[in-house]
């Protein structure tokens, strides 16, 4: 039997393979290009009874449209609760973790079960507790009580991530720099945190989507507020009368909100998915 024989089922199964990545990315992308399709399309094209998938004429009023109608100020309220949750859940998570990792206390076993615990509680069962306790302290309505309610779940998840990290590397090294006459604090700036900075993009990376992308709590706190998140000002932007059938401006709207988390993902895809994998196996 010729080698060139045994080879060919190997290339018929690889072809296979192939085929169905193809089908795959096909089916995912296509939603993609459909978006991007009608922030280009007129309604007119797009009401029309035989759908083409490609415009007639290239149409991106929708662009204005959608950016006419308040939501530069949205758009701003939602990079604020976004770094806002992102720098103070990722400084929080960092010391925590480091305590819980590197320093043996009273309590340390229940409270990595309770992070766990936090982060298996369905966001609306937190969501009922945290408006009363938002509107006792005043902070409902407010963009700082958003920002406090995403560190329910940004920090319990960046604690056990970190966690594993710290966990990985040895204690010998701290103590190495501590012998060259280095303080605790500054062998954990100039030998830990540096090894750590995978683990803090790809944690940060996750926080910020998760911010962004959020829809419920910022509805639900800034429900008395004037301006929102993104997120909510487009579905106030599809209810109204004026924009209610512009499709191709709830689109570009919906594109200029996605732009961002894309970019952001495809920028550190590698470091997203090496970190958080790394995180999740070490110690």
């Amino acid at each position: 039997m010729s080698a060139a024989y045994r080879r060919a089922p190997r290339r018929a199964m690889t072809a296979f393979w192939n085929s169905v990545a193809m089908l795959v990315a096909i089916v995912l992308g296509f939603p993609i290009y459909w978006m991007l399709l009608t922030t280009v399309k007129s309604n007119k094209d797009l009401i029309s009874q035989h759908p083409t998938f490609w415009p007639s004429h290239f149409d991106f009023s929708s662009f204005s449209s959608a950016m006419d109608d308040n939501f530069g100020a949205n758009l701003w309220n939602t990079v604020v609760i976004t770094l806002g949750s992102v720098f103070i859940s990722l400084a929080v998570g960092l010391l925590a973790a480091l305590a819980v990792a590197r320093f043996d206390f009273r309590g340390r076993k229940p409270f990595i079960v309770a992070i766990l615990v936090v982060q298996m509680v369905p966001l609306l069962t937190i969501l009922v507790g945290l408006l009363p306790l938002l509107n006792s302290t005043n902070l409902y309505g407010s963009v700082l009580g958003v920002i406090l309610a995403y560190l329910v779940f940004t920090i319990p998840f960046i604690i056990w991530t970190l966690r594993t990290y710290i966990v990985g590397i040895p204690v010998e090294l701290d103590e190495a720099a501590m012998v060259d006459g280095c303080t605790k604090a500054q062998a954990f700036r100039r030998v830990v945190l540096p090894l750590l900075a995978p683990g803090l993009v790809s944690t940060g990376v996750f926080a910020w989507i998760q911010a962004w992308n959020e829809f419920v709590m910022a509805r639900e706190i800034l429900a008395p507020a004037q301006n929102k998140t993104a997120m909510v000002w487009l579905t106030f932007f599809s209810d109204t009368p004026t924009h209610g059938s512009d499709y191709s401006g709830q689109m570009a709207g919906a594109l200029i909100i996605a732009a961002p988390v894309i970019i952001l993902f495809t920028v550190f895809q590698s470091r997203l998915s090496t970190g958080l994998t790394a995180g999740a196996v070490k110690g």
